[in-house]
């Protein structure tokens, strides 16, 4: 039981770990970012890749659920904190290093697209990705951080071993 404990407690440090550093590093990088706005909108970071390129998402990933109104904006908002409560939860619940650290990421991630929405009605989008001229879409440091989150929960189940259930602790 005690080796239980420690290893679920350390699980939970390390998911706070990630989530607190991918909050606070977006926040950094936002605050740069739309400090240095006259200087940095428009440059390129990798030719034929990467430019910085700001705009203001009122949707979701790729703008999908546009919202147009504050009501729609609050409603968004309230499903968005509903689904990091959930990944929270299952968080708190494991007690694998790998599985606690890219769901921190992806909490942390979350939170930073939320406090935007708090602040701004908007999240702060700056990184434009594209192929040469097809552009592929605009992104901001929680997307990063939410997307390596989700890698590492794939890698994390790929290589859990077959035809074993994973422990499940049933108490909070």
């Amino acid at each position: 039981m005690f080796d239980r404990l420690d290893k679920v407690t350390a699980a939970r440090l390390i998911a706070a770990a990630a989530a607190t550093a991918a909050l606070l590093l977006n926040l950094a990088v936002e605050r740069f970012a739309l400090s240095s706005r006259a200087m940095l909108d428009g440059a390129t970071l990798i030719p034929h890749l990467l430019d910085i390129r700001y705009v203001w998402n009122r949707g979701i990933s790729f703008s999908l659920f546009w919202q147009a109104s504050d009501l729609g904006s609050v409603a968004l908002s309230l499903g968005l904190i509903a689904m990091v409560a959930a990944l929270a939860v299952w968080t708190f619940r494991t007690d694998r290093p790998l599985l606690a650290a890219s769901l921190g990421l992806i909490v942390g991630g979350a939170l930073g697209n939320i406090v935007d929405r708090a602040v701004h009605k908007a999240v702060f989008d700056f990184l434009s990705v594209h192929l040469g001229t097809i552009p592929l879409f605009v992104c901001n440091a929680s997307d990063i951080f939410i997307t390596l989150g989700v890698l590492g929960v794939l890698a994390e189940e790929i290589r859990a071993p077959r035809g074993q259930a994973p422990q499940r602790e049933n108490r909070i």
